[in-house]
């Protein structure tokens, strides 16, 4: 099941252009290879076998499906154990109920009634409904309440996260139970700090000396506080959002210095808000030559004040002539006249960016790309024309390079030209 999780997630991060999503195909592989050693010896595992097999020889996202459908076909016992008494023969005495060991709650969280993600976009200032499933394998005969609560190290005063309190239930174990709290965090969090991290922990009451309870299943919870009104970024909200989530992507998948992923968002942020105000005003109306646009890009780029004084233009590196930098974060410029920009497209000079990125002693560049084709429809959102790719090194070892890529839309047509 964990190797199915990381299909889904390689799947998912293939079909958003995350950065290394083959990561989760490894892992998959991996996990499947593992299993695949443990029952190398065991009799009436070989439908476990040949899901393995499948997962090391899985080459397309078309193939997550099927072996979903496989393993989720082998029927399995439920994990949970019941100690259950029988009556023996001659047995005159009653038996005292004993306390379980170790008690499994098995617990899943869901927020305004969809599930939880990884890091979840919290609303600040603004109540959300937490809703907690849990399934418990056994209940201490002397305990009559299960508490679950939020532990963490973010400060106090910044959250509200509700503590969640079950009174021992009806019938036979294992016990399903379920209650709603109310989530509030109180401050936005700056677009370069780490999501916010909560962990729930159970406990009996009374506290019942010889049992304790595991809690698996969904218990941690991060989070990242955002709200465009109240603290933008670029300017438009989409572009915000569209960040936010290459951020995540990125940490998860290239170590680098706080300093210098500050300067990559810093210069991204300041582009991509360029890409929705062209959308909006159709800043580059005409077709315009590569040296043109660079010229129209750097005067746009000091008149911000995160970029100013700091951006520089034309500085050496890779053995070639970048055209911008800003704090030794590169930043190529393209202008396409004839073709509608894809990724596809933008990829062919992702390779040259990486080289400028390479030789400047860094992990991060951007590739700004102004889409100035004849256009017959209408343009999508910005968000959608911005990208991070991962760049391997040729050797398949050491760490991988980060491009992020920005397309801008120009050359728009007037709107009632697309009028039938």
């Amino acid at each position: 099941m964990q190797a199915l999780d990381s299909l889904v997630r390689w799947a998912r991060a293939i079909r958003s252009a995350e950065v290394d999503a083959d990561r989760y195909l490894r892992s998959a592989k991996l996990a499947a290879r593992d299993v695949s050693k443990q029952l190398a010896n065991i009799p009436g595992a070989e439908a476990f076998v040949r899901v393995t097999s499948a997962i090391s020889a899985l080459s397309d996202v078309d193939g997550v499906a099927e072996i979903a459908r496989r393993l989720l076909s082998i029927p399995l016992p439920l994990p949970l154990f019941v100690e259950v008494s029988r009556p023996l023969r001659h047995q005159t005495t009653t038996s005292t109920a004993k306390e379980p060991g170790v008690v499994v709650a098995f617990t899943s969280f869901r927020i305004d009634g969809l599930p939880f993600g990884d890091p979840h976009t919290i609303q600040p200032e603004m109540l959300h409904d937490l809703n907690v499933a849990v399934t418990v394998s056994n209940w201490p005969p002397s305990a009559t309440e299960l508490v679950l609560e939020a532990m963490s190290v973010e400060p106090a005063a910044s959250y509200d996260l509700p503590k969640f309190s079950f009174q021992r239930p009806s019938g036979n174990p294992p016990y399903a139970v379920a209650q709603t709290g109310r989530l509030l965090i109180h401050h936005p969090v700056a677009l370069y700090a780490r999501p916010l991290q909560f962990t729930y922990k159970a406990r009996f009451e009374p506290n019942v000396a010889t049992s304790s309870v595991s809690v698996q299943g969904h218990r941690h919870l991060r989070m990242q506080s955002f709200d465009p009104a109240r603290e933008p970024q670029s300017g438009y909200s989409v572009v915000d959002t569209r960040l936010f989530e290459i951020r995540d992507q990125v940490r998860s998948a290239i170590s680098a210095s706080d300093a210098e992923l500050n300067s990559f968002f810093s210069l991204l942020t300041v582009v991509g808000g360029i890409a929705g105000q062209s959308l909006q005003d159709n800043l580059f109306s005409r077709k315009y030559p590569e040296d043109e646009f660079q010229e129209e890009l750097r005067k746009l780029l000091r008149q911000n004040p995160r970029i100013g004084s700091q951006l520089e233009e034309h500085p050496r590196a890779g053995g070639g002539i970048t055209d911008l930098s800003f704090q030794g974060v590169r930043l190529e410029l393209k202008s396409e006249q004839e073709k509608v920009v894809t990724l596809d497209i933008a990829s062919a000079f992702v390779p040259q960016t990486a080289q400028y990125v390479a030789g400047s002693d860094r992990r991060f560049g951007l590739l700004c790309i102004l889409d100035c084709s004849p256009k017959n429809q209408a343009p999508g959102l910005p968000s959608g024309d911005i990208f991070a790719v991962s760049v391997p090194p040729p050797a398949g070892s050491g760490a991988p390079i980060c491009i992020g890529v920005v397309i801008i839309r120009g050359n728009l047509a007037r709107p009632s030209d697309l009028s039938r």
